[in-house]
């Protein structure tokens, strides 16, 4: 049996102390901190502006806006990621066109992006998957080609780099999640990052709208103030102060991470069944999740379900994928409730064309063959590494005696439902 992964507390002394200091400054609504933030958060990807939000949602919201996504302007983006990331391109009053993931980086895939590609495409929104950099070079060729926009979904990549540049400086904006399983956490909130001055102002006037004052002289919106959009994205700053002392440790805590996760995989890619997600030459990852995929015909069709109870037996933490579902889900489709409104009588929208873009055969494969292989590693913990992978040798290792199982226990081991979040825990 494996024991429990050892972690540093979610909250630090010094972060409490910061949000203390703000508490009593009485700065629980506005503060000077929330700019000093993101300029630091900006200097760290390679930035010249940063924006801070209330959520990573919000940011993708703020992004699309800052890009300048028309009515109808199609967004292609990965059906394999979460929710709420390709629902924004509703928000912002565009259409998502879902497309396919390579299924050994579990990232973008650029041939089907081109495929996709139609008159009304203004934009595509990668996500770096899992803390996975996507393959940039061909979607930044196509992008050019094109003349679109790249908006990089980095919820997951803090850190992460693609050819020594940061995640979130490679496309025209990024748009970082800070909701509290992340890398680096306010609790609640985003960030945004992007070189452009246009694209700043554009996504500040969507959701920050205190910051259209300051604005150049010259900017257009300055015929705004006070409503913007009228959305209101403005980041609570108790959370920014949490943030912005993570952030300061985030190079030391991911190495401390990606060591315990380089390691667990390079002893699982030896393993049969088990392929770890595949990193790009010239590509660093960060281990803010662990994934990897999974190969039943290398254990004589050993199901992954029987396969994942086992590992839960052998005391591993481990997860089923809620990925790769949303060119499924009834927001998206043709003829649902979700319809009867904007979807369904908005003439930018053709539903059957752009909504209904199924089958995906390699994300459909990837959300039944990929699984959690276990919990982020916050401390340096070698030991309990070694009890991993002895718990996933004995495993792969056992497949006659687990088969014989399975063939006994054929009803009991049906695939359990599972949501549309990042992890469902066996």
């Amino acid at each position: 049996m494996t024991t429990a992964a050892p972690q540093s507390p979610i909250v630090s002394e010094r972060e409490i102390q910061a949000v203390v200091e703000l508490m009593r400054k009485g700065e629980i609504s506005v503060s000077p901190l929330v700019s000093e933030f993101e300029e630091e958060f900006a200097s760290y990807i390679g930035c010249e502006f940063g924006l801070a939000s209330n959520s990573g949602t919000s940011s993708l919201h703020e992004g699309l806006a800052g890009v300048g996504l028309p009515p109808g302007g199609e967004v292609i983006v990965p059906s394999y990621t979460f929710g709420p990331g390709a629902a924004t391109i509703l928000a912002a009053r565009g259409v998502p066109v879902f497309c396919e993931v390579d299924t050994e980086t579990h990232c973008i895939d650029p041939e089907d992006v081109r495929r996709k590609i139609t008159p009304n495409t203004h934009a595509i929104m990668v996500v770096h998957v899992w803390g996975n950099p996507c393959d940039m070079g061909p979607i930044l060729d196509i992008a050019r080609k094109h003349d679109l926009a790249i908006v990089e979904d980095c919820s997951h990549a803090h850190g992460a780099t693609w050819h020594g540049r940061k995640i979130g400086s490679i496309g025209d904006v990024g748009c970082f999640s800070l909701q509290g399983s992340k890398l680096v956490k306010a609790g609640e909130g985003g960030v945004l990052t992007t070189n452009s001055r246009d694209v700043y102002e554009r996504a500040a006037a969507t959701g920050r709208t205190e910051k259209i004052s300051t604005f150049p002289a010259d900017s257009i919106f300055k015929q705004c103030p006070p409503l913007g959009s009228g959305f209101k994205h403005r980041p609570h700053p108790l959370g920014m102060a949490l943030a912005r002392e993570q952030l300061r440790d985030l190079d030391e805590r991911n190495e401390i991470r990606d060591t315990q996760g380089t390691r667990l995989d390079a002893a699982l890619a030896g393993m049969p069944g088990i392929t770890p997600q595949l990193v790009l030459p010239d590509c660093r990852r960060v281990y803010a999740y662990h994934f990897s995929g999974y190969d039943e015909t290398a254990l004589g069709g050993l199901t992954l379900e029987v396969f994942l109870r086992a590992l839960k037996a052998e005391g591993v933490r481990c997860s089923r994928i809620g990925y790769g579902r949303l060119h499924n889900v009834p927001l998206f489709e043709p003829g649902s409730p979700y319809q009867e409104g904007c979807l369904g009588t908005c003439p930018h929208i053709t539903a059957t064309k752009a909504l209904a873009c199924g089958p995906l055969p390699q994300t459909e494969y990837l959300r039944t063959h990929s699984f959690g292989v276990a919990p982020r590693f916050e401390v340096d913990c070698p030991e309990l590494i070694d009890q991993y992978i002895r718990a996933y040798h004995n495993v792969t290792s056992s497949v006659d005696e687990l088969l014989r199982w399975q063939v006994e226990n054929t009803d009991k081991v049906q695939p359990v439902e599972v949501s549309g979040r990042s992890l469902n825990p066996v």
